[in-house]
C-alpha cells in the first residue's frame, strides 16, 4: 500500500482531546453493550457528540471535511459500500434461510434510518478521529497496513463481549479502513454499516433489535419520566 495522502488533514496537529474522548466512548460502550444494544448509552453519546461536533464546526468550518463528513466525493465513495451491502444482504438472507429463521416484520424498517445515525457516529469515531489522527503520525502514514491493523483491532476489539459480532465487525473494518483512507469519507461507511448491522441482527444472529431492546427500553425510560417524584 502506499503512504496515505491525506488532502482533508494535511498539515493539522494531533488532537487529542477528541482521540481521548473517542477511546473513552470506546470504553463505555464495551460495558454499556455487553448485553446487546443499550438505548440509554446510544442517547447519551450520540448527543454528546453531535454537541462536540457542532463547537468544532463553530470554531472552524473545515472540521467536518477533515473528519470525513464530505459529500464532494460521496457517489464515488458510495460505490464499494453499496455492493458490499448487497453481497451482505444476500449472504446474511440465505443463512437466515438455511437455518429456518428468516424474517422481515415491518418494524424493523425504522431500524434502516435510525441505526445508520448511530453507525455513522461510530465510524466517525473509529475513522475519522482514531484513524485519521494515527494517519498525522508520519511512521504510521508510510505504513498504511499498520493504520488498517489499528483500525480494524479497534473496532473490533469494542464488540468483544459477543464473538460473532466481533468477526463479522473486524471483517467490515477490514474493508473500511482502506476505503476511509482512500476517500476520507464516513458518511456512506455509516450508513451501509447500519444497514448491514440492521440485517446481520435479525438474520444471523436471529435477534429482533426493535423489539428485543430499543422499544422495551425506550418505553420503560418513558414510563420512567412520567413516574411522580416523591
Amino acid at each position: 500500500m502506499k503512504p496515505v495522502v491525506d488532502q482533508t488533514n494535511s498539515g493539522g496537529n494531533f488532537d487529542w482531546t477528541a482521540v481521548m474522548a473517542a477511546v473513552a466512548t470506546g470504553v463505555i460502550f464495551l460495558f454499556a453493550t455487553a448485553h446487546g444494544p443499550n438505548i440509554y448509552f446510544t442517547l447519551g453519546a450520540f448527543c454528546f457528540w453531535i454537541i462536540f461536533i457542532a463547537v468544532r464546526v463553530r470554531r472552524d468550518r473545515n472540521t467536518l471535511g477533515r473528519w470525513g463528513f464530505r459529500t464532494d466525493n460521496l457517489l464515488r465513495a458510495a460505490r464499494i459500500p453499496l455492493a458490499v451491502f448487497i453481497i451482505a444482504a444476500l449472504g446474511f438472507a440465505a443463512y437466515a434461510i438455511a437455518r429456518q429463521r428468516f424474517q422481515f416484520p415491518l418494524h424493523v424498517l425504522p431500524l434502516f434510518l435510525i441505526y445508520p445515525l448511530w453507525a455513522v457516529i461510530q465510524q466517525f469515531l473509529v475513522l475519522g478521529i482514531v484513524v485519521g489522527n494515527l494517519a498525522k503520525i508520519e511512521s504510521l502514514n508510510r505504513r498504511p497496513i499498520l493504520l488498517v491493523l489499528i483500525g480494524t483491532l479497534v473496532f473490533g476489539g469494542i464488540h468483544l463481549p459477543d464473538p460473532i459480532l466481533t468477526v463479522g465487525t473486524t471483517a467490515l473494518a477490514l474493508l473500511y479502513v482502506p476505503l476511509f483512507l482512500k476517500d476520507r469519507n464516513v458518511l456512506p461507511l455509516g450508513v451501509v454499516h447500519g444497514w448491514i448491522g440492521t440485517l446481520f441482527y435479525l438474520w444471523v444472529l436471529g435477534r429482533d433489535v426493535w423489539a428485543e431492546n430499543c422499544c422495551s427500553q425506550f418505553f420503560a425510560m418513558v414510563r420512567g419520566f412520567r413516574q411522580p417524584i416523591g
